[in-house]
């Protein structure tokens, strides 16, 4: 029988597959794009990629004690950023490879928490996550799927076939 932490890893993991499958609609449009929508900014196909890595190393590594790494360019991907112009943002392959790098690492990570670990205060100082670290577990598995809702109108917005 799976512990709780191996089935939140797996539940972290495929809501990473359904990521992966929008970005791969993505690959061949301008992933810089901004569109505007009722006169307000939406964010990037990048900003969401870059966000994605920022936010996973975050609220998986660092706010439940795994191997947190730090890159330069995160502070600019957090809430309430904008962003970096597309001249001044890291390169593609290395934000998508930080991505990767980050998520393996939370996988190798999550199945090690025991039960008192997930009872554990949540350090993260965003009360709305909830109290303990379970919580701040569950709040990065539906982070990450309101994401992908924002990538599924971003394909549409590009003109991309999703289904």
């Amino acid at each position: 029988m799976p512990t709780e932490t191996e089935v939140l890893a797996h539940m972290m993991d495929r809501t990473r597959e359904y990521t992966l499958f929008y970005f791969d609609k993505l690959k061949d449009q301008d992933l810089h794009r901004r569109f505007v929508c009722d006169g307000k900014e939406l964010n990037s196909a990048f900003w969401v990629m870059a966000h994605l890595a920022t936010s996973e190393n975050g609220l998986l590594l660092m706010a439940t004690g795994g191997p947190f790494q730090k890159f330069s360019w995160a502070k600019h991907f957090t809430v309430g950023s904008s962003g970096l112009s597309a001249a001044e943002c890291p390169a593609f392959d290395e934000v998508y490879a930080t991505m990767t790098q980050v998520h393996e690492r939370v996988m190798a990570h999550l199945p090690t928490l025991g039960a008192e670990a997930l009872e554990r205060p949540n350090p993260s100082g965003i009360p709305a996550i909830g109290k303990t670290v379970r919580d701040v577990i569950t709040h990065a598995i539906r982070h990450e799927g309101s994401h992908i809702g924002h990538l599924g109108w971003l394909c549409k917005l590009h003109g991309v076939r999703t289904m």
